[in-house]
């Protein structure tokens, strides 16, 4: 599908809320894919036994803490291709891509490095883990590292057709890799289809196996169709150092980003609410789900927000990226309110769904409350954090979130624990809130100066 369909310059705010919900909506699919796959796993684990899907958990924890940074750096390929493609330097757009290929696939082999230090990170991190436990955590991680490189390959070539606007393909190839990964998955584990049996491994192989399907009908894509040649330079495979430091300049300030944002939610805050129990801990294991559940599609429209910027930003036409993201805002403002109103209305209907437990339904029922009270604040901060990306504004969006990570929800959350620990888990779910009101108002305030209008921002 072409450009040009999502991209017509244009006064009607209905039309441009349609074009960043078609082009967002593959998106959804396409951030949502490492998710499923993980979920996947999950639960062919469950069917092996209670220790096998104990043994996941912490291993996809560092896993994905490993694949979060290269993959939010990645997104700095989205931002080069739409600048290129709105300048009208469509053959710089293939050459972009390659360079993001070769740096998923550096950082995925990097990562190998972790290989043999496996076994004693998990001894240290997990000391009251059994022996077999342990066995088992580090068997998926170690394997779960050679799907690495694929994955970064994946997630460099999806960033490059993003960025043109062409995410249809994109999710076709997705879903082929999800798909693959429950029958290889289930097959390995089980030994159906004429695959071996290989038990719990057979959980992790399956996920690398799929994710390097789905790398190799990525570079098909890129490589094959000759309109892909001609138009964008598909095929420019040569090294080029100006170009990758471009991207490592504008990607290393999102991925530290995005680090940070995980560190804040996956680390900090279980750790802020382990202080008070594991009751706590699984309200927090519900509220998670909860908020995967409105943030992934919110992510996914803001993805094409991010795009949809960046052409604008590269050819020079700023109303028109205020416009669409404007549009975007409203539109995943609308996804994200409505989703507040349901965890209002429908709250204990929800935890419900994951438990009975009387103390765990009392305290998820109050943490509810909060993740509705920030939805529309993060709809904000979703909506122009990626719009500062799109334009080039990287850098100082991420020293900002460092500084509200430390700040605001590390710091804040230590006092509650300190000075207010009769408020429970619901006093860090109310610095939660407040961290993400922070970020939201002050990237929307970011957003209105227009300082991402400076043009030695654009990339």
């Amino acid at each position: 599908m072409k450009f040009k369909e999502f991209y017509p310059n244009t006064k009607n705010y209905w039309l441009e809320t349609r074009v960043v919900a078609r082009l967002g909506f593959p998106v959804v699919i396409n951030h949502s894919s490492l998710a499923l796959m993980q979920f996947t796993d999950a639960w062919i684990a469950g069917r092996l036994g209670s220790t096998e899907l104990a043994a996941i958990t912490p291993a996809v924890a560092l896993i994905s803490l490993l694949s979060i940074f290269g993959l939010e750096a990645l997104t700095g390929i989205t931002t080069h291709v739409s600048q290129a493609d709105g300048r009208g330097h469509h053959k710089a757009c293939g050459a972009i891509a390659w360079q993001g290929i070769y740096l998923g696939a550096a950082f995925g082999l990097l990562c190998l490095i972790y290989w043999p230090a496996a076994s004693t990170a998990f001894r240290t991190l997990v000391q009251s883990h059994s022996e077999n436990l342990i066995t088992l955590e580090v068997s998926y991680f170690q394997i779960s590292l050679l799907g690495m490189a694929p994955l970064m390959i994946s997630a460099a070539i999806g960033n490059f057709f993003t960025g043109l606007g062409r995410t249809t393909p994109v999710m076709i190839a997705t879903l082929t890799g999800v798909f693959a990964n429950v029958i290889l998955s289930y097959g390995l584990t089980f030994g159906y289809a004429g695959l071996p049996a290989m038990g719990f491994a057979g959980i992790a192989w399956g996920t690398v196996f799929a994710t390097s399907l789905q790398a190799l009908i990525m570079l098909g894509m890129l490589l094959l169709p000759s309109r892909m040649r001609m138009d964008f330079g598909s095929t420019k495979a040569g090294f080029c150092k100006k170009r990758t430091g471009r991207l490592i300049r504008t990607g290393l300030p999102i991925g530290l980003h995005g680090t940070m944002d995980f560190l804040a939610w996956g680390v900090a805050l279980v750790w802020l609410i382990s202080f008070f129990g594991e009751s706590h801990l699984a309200a927090h294991s519900i509220m998670s789900r909860c908020i995967s559940l409105s943030f992934l599609p919110a992510d996914g429209l803001a993805a094409a927000v991010l795009t949809l910027v960046g052409r604008a930003v590269g050819s020079r036409d700023y109303l028109l990226a205020r416009r669409y993201t404007r549009a975007g805002f409203l539109l995943i403002a609308g996804w994200m309110t409505t989703m507040a109103l349901i965890y209002v209305i429908l709250g204990n209907f929800i935890i419900r769904l994951f438990t009975d437990d009387p103390a765990i339904v009392a305290i998820s029922q109050q943490a509810i409350l909060w993740v509705a009270a920030f939805q529309f604040f993060d709809a904000m901060n979703v909506t122009y954090i990626n719009a500062l990306t799109g334009a080039g504004d990287t850098v100082w969006p991420s020293a900002v979130n460092l500084t509200l990570s430390l700040v605001v929800l590390l710091g804040g959350g230590l006092a509650m624990v300190t000075f207010v620990p009769a408020a429970g888990s619901a006093g860090i779910w109310a610095v939660a809130t407040f961290y993400i009101f922070c970020q939201g108002m002050i990237y929307f305030q970011r957003w209105r100066t227009r300082a991402w209008q400076n043009p030695r921002l654009l990339v």
